[in-house]
């Protein structure tokens, strides 16, 4: 709604749809994340997560790039030059994905992916008030409270797990500490990757572009852990061939980050970040609906906690905020 002499109008109907269809990419975004995690876990677990991180981001990251050069070669070049942004936002896709596949090497895979999506929100928080992203101009009572029981959660979590009384920890107490803190790390640094992302499309840069060029140093770094053997593991005789389970990373891990991006130019990274703290939501459902993993009575509790605080957060942010301008029509007609 705005305000115009004194009276409330609707806004034009161009303003609803880029927001409806930025919100459709950030649940396809949460949810293949959630079916990744309930149903796939336990297949990327068995295997090289460098290795398949190489492939299915290199394959990314040349595919989107190539498109790039033979469709939008001036919009490339532009990125390119913008060392300012594209240094950052491959620093911190890097930190995310080396921190989030170590992590869950060491620590309950759902307290990982817990504390990950619970840092999105708070990362933006925390950029906003070190002045590095806008400032919402107003938080209601509810999204103070969710983001509390957030915090509170993965607290809770944090203990769980530092105690021992986790479902799973691989090694001894200092093993515990690093996971958590990999987690924290790997959520915050997401929360960046947005923020970049929205300065990057500021200045023109589209989702195609923004995709390939993000991937870079982390597929370096991914092909040269690979060449050393970390995270190596021996060959499973009843999983399924490496060529397939590249092509199912690229469904489950490549395309709901692609979605996250080609929400960019459409929805608030406030927005965003406070949908992707869903995930766990999202998780916790689809294995009540599985019934084939429980939880630990810690973990259960701490998930429960975070629940009721993510759906809060949600809820609560201010559709005002979302407003696209005049340049979510332009986004529309730009997409790839």
């Amino acid at each position: 709604m705005a305000i115009r002499n004194g009276q409330t109008q609707d806004y034009p109907p161009m303003h609803s749809t880029p927001l409806r269809l930025g919100l459709l990419y950030c649940f396809g975004f949460v949810s293949l994340q959630a079916f990744q995690a309930v149903f796939l876990g336990s297949l990327f677990q068995q295997v090289d997560s460098f290795r398949v991180g190489a492939w299915v981001f290199g394959l990314s990251f040349l595919g989107c790039t190539g498109l790039s050069a033979l469709f939008r070669p001036a919009e490339l070049r532009t990125a390119l030059r913008c060392g300012s942004i594209l240094l950052p936002l491959n620093a911190c896709v890097a930190l995310t994905w080396c921190c989030y596949f170590l992590a869950v090497q060491l620590i309950e895979p759902a307290i990982v992916f817990t504390i990950f999506s619970g840092m999105v929100p708070l990362g933006a928080m925390l950029a906003a008030r070190l002045g590095l992203a806008p400032s919402r101009s107003r938080r209601t009572r509810q999204e103070v409270v969710g983001h509390g029981l957030i915090i509170i959660a993965i607290l809770l979590l944090a203990l769980v797990t530092l105690s021992g009384y986790s479902g799973f920890v691989r090694g001894g107490w200092s093993n515990a500490l690093a996971g958590v803190l990999l987690s924290i790390v790997s959520g915050g640094a997401t929360a960046f990757v947005i923020l970049l992302s929205v300065r990057w499309h500021e200045q023109g840069i589209g989702p195609v572009v923004q995709f390939g060029l993000r991937f870079m140093l982390y597929t370096l770094l991914a092909i040269v852990a690979t060449s050393r053997g970390l995270d190596a593991k021996a060959a499973v005789p009843h999983l399924m061939s490496f060529p397939m389970i590249v092509l199912i990373g690229m469904a489950v891990i490549a395309l709901p980050l692609f979605l996250m991006q080609k929400a960019v130019p459409l929805v608030s990274a406030h927005r965003i970040a406070a949908v992707t703290a869903l995930g766990p939501a999202l998780v916790f459902l689809m294995q009540l609906v599985d019934g084939r993993i429980g939880y630990a009575p810690g973990t259960l509790a701490g998930l429960v906690v975070y629940c009721a605080g993510a759906l809060l957060a949600v809820w609560s942010v201010n559709a005002d905020q979302d407003r696209p301008d005049r340049r979510c029509a332009a986004a529309l007609r730009a997409e790839v």
